[in-house]
């Protein structure tokens, strides 16, 4: 069995895939976490940085309950009775270089660990392959939904040099994004076309609130405003996404924070050369779910997000008349049609199922790990 080493666990990211970590479907087990130390509220100082973690994987997932028990001598959470270590650390500390060499690393601390290549290049000793769980502009991208997908219709026609290991998965609503660019590349496959021709991606976001949020303003910003009955708008890595495609230029408009539990939702808007129609996408995206079943699923029923709030998809796509639309020479004259698809994303649970399918495909060297070059420059 492969092993895997965690960074950063105290969040609803670290806590699912923990949670969700299933060794015999994923090929590997995460055998040892690195996160800082959790400091008790004074009232409950009998509580160990150990306990609060234990309450803050029940708190991501109240189905671990009875699940997960804390063994203080060891240092470790024992979860459906696997063992995991915890090590109360930080990211910099040079006494990770003790824990031991493990297949897999997945960061999910901050984006700033992500971007730093100093940090990756101290990850790329611990552990053969490094994931990390937002954008870096400099290094390639892992999206699983793109895995296996035939990226010659996006005008890919080389495989992008897998070089230093390091990989960035993107965030959330990458992931969301690219399942349903999944459902196009596989309409167009359908199709018999050559290529799709997509020539710019514009989306809109509505995203579930996180715990980093406030409950009482501390300055202007979607993380720092009062979240109750305030809508705030923010922005979203997903635009470093979409620029990663050749000859596509794209728009991220808003990234809407409300206070909702998950998923949140998307409108994306592609514009091709391909002369695609709605049957035929709707046909693409039933192939990709069958394809990816745990990462993309559809819905013909337009019914509110608490019904998908337990999917493991990372975006679930409504293909009902009502909500996908195709628009035909949308500039007259142009041959550009417009396809637009709504989708709800899991920014928790869909998007760990999403990291975890990742590094299965890390860990078994598999050729369906389709990588996306690292990100152009102009927009």
């Amino acid at each position: 069995m492969k092993s895997a080493i965690l960074f950063g666990a105290g969040a609803d990211i670290g806590c699912n895939l923990l949670g969700r970590n299933d060794p015999e479907r994923d090929g590997f087990a995460i055998t040892d976490v690195v996160t800082r130390r959790i400091t008790a509220d004074p009232e409950l100082a009998s509580l160990s940085s150990l306990d609060q973690l234990h309450g803050r994987l029940l708190l991501a997932d109240p189905a671990l309950l009875g699940r997960v028990s804390v063994d203080e001598t060891g240092s470790r959470l024992i979860i459906d009775g696997r063992p995991v270590t915890v090590h109360f650390r930080e990211v910099e500390d040079d006494s990770i270089f003790d824990l031991g060499r493990f297949d897999l690393a997945i960061l999910a601390t901050h984006r700033t660990h992500i971007r730093s290549p100093k940090t990756l290049a101290r990850l790329g000793r611990l552990a053969d392959r490094v994931v990390g769980l937002a954008e870096n502009p400099a290094i390639p991208a892992l999206y699983p939904p793109l895995a296996g997908a035939d990226t010659r219709l996006l005008g890919l026609t080389a495989p992008v040099p897998d070089t230093g290991r390091v990989y960035a998965m993107g965030s959330c609503q990458s992931v969301g994004w690219a399942a349903q660019l999944r459902g196009l590349l596989e309409a167009a496959g359908l199709a018999g076309l050559d290529e799709l021709g997509l020539l710019r991606a514009e989306v809109e976001v509505v995203h579930p609130d996180t715990a980093s949020s406030r409950l009482g303003t501390q300055g202007i910003g979607a993380r720092r405003e009062d979240a109750r009955d305030n809508l705030r708008p923010g922005f979203s890595q997903l635009q470093s996404t979409m620029l990663r495609l050749p000859g596509t230029s794209a728009l991220n408009t808003v990234s809407l924070r409300v206070l909702t539990q998950p998923p949140g939702y998307q409108v994306c808007r592609f514009f091709v050369r391909a002369r695609l129609d709605a049957d035929t996408i709707r046909a693409g995206f039933t192939r990709a779910a069958d394809l990816l079943p745990d990462v993309v699923r559809t819905t013909d029923l337009p019914i509110g997000s608490r019904a998908f709030f337990l999917s493991p998809a990372a975006a679930t796509v409504i293909t009902a008349d009502s909500h996908l639309k195709v628009v035909d020479d949308v500039l007259p004259g142009s041959g550009v049609t417009e396809v637009i698809t709504q989708a709800y994303v899991h920014n928790t649970i869909g998007y760990c199922v999403s990291v975890l399918a990742a590094g299965r495909l890390l860990v078994t060297d598999s050729e369906q790990a389709t990588l996306l070059p690292p990100l152009r420059t102009s927009a």
